[in-house]
């Protein structure tokens, strides 16, 4: 497909693809068959890594669920889809940028509470915009982190992680619950004091 060529060759640039989200061609299942067709030919005059860093400098990464009508928008959707049609790098690619943007979601709505200076509980068990499971807060307790550092577990790796975590531990084990913030500030990427 030339579009695909084109967009490889950097003759036209990607925002050009834009026009595939407008919503009566995404809604007649054009936009995700063109897609297909159009990063098949780019993958195969480039590849997948030149696709996938344009989409991104573009800021189209985020919107490739919209090739998809609204009731069909979702990554077990897209995933399929795509499989199916032998694009697995853009299927592999989507669930990355799905996990950063919930990520870094976490992160945000983690600095919000902590800036409203809610108190422990409440940040460990309110509700999340992202529905944040039980077992991320499971994993994210003091407690299950001590107990992971103490059990016993393979050796590969074990011994390298039991270092650099050495001060976070003790720091963990000393902490008082009224200090606890600061684990939190060292979840969301703050440093801790």
């Amino acid at each position: 497909m030339l579009t695909g060529i084109l967009l490889a060759n950097s003759t036209l640039p990607p925002p050009i693809i834009t026009g595939l989200f407008t919503e009566s061609v995404v809604k007649e299942g054009i936009s995700a068959l063109f897609a297909v067709r159009m990063f098949k030919s780019w993958i195969a005059e480039k590849d997948a890594n030149s696709v996938t860093s344009s989409l991104r400098k573009a800021n189209l990464d985020k919107r490739l669920l919209e090739l998809f009508p609204a009731s069909k928008q979702n990554v077990e959707h897209f995933s399929k889809y795509f499989n199916e049609a032998g694009l697995k790098e853009l299927s592999d690619f989507l669930h990355v940028q799905q996990s950063l943007g919930t990520r870094k979601e976490l992160q945000r709505e983690l600095q919000e509470r902590l800036s409203q200076q809610c108190p422990i509980r409440e940040v460990k068990t309110a509700p999340s915009a992202l529905s944040v499971s039980q077992t991320v807060s499971d994993v994210l307790s003091e407690e299950a982190i001590l107990k992971w550092y103490k059990d016993s577990h393979a050796a590969k790796g074990k011994s390298v992680f039991l270092e650099q975590m050495k001060k976070f531990v003790e720091w963990l084990q000393n902490a008082e619950e009224g200090n606890n913030h600061e684990f939190f500030y060292f979840l969301s990427g703050a440093s801790l004091s």
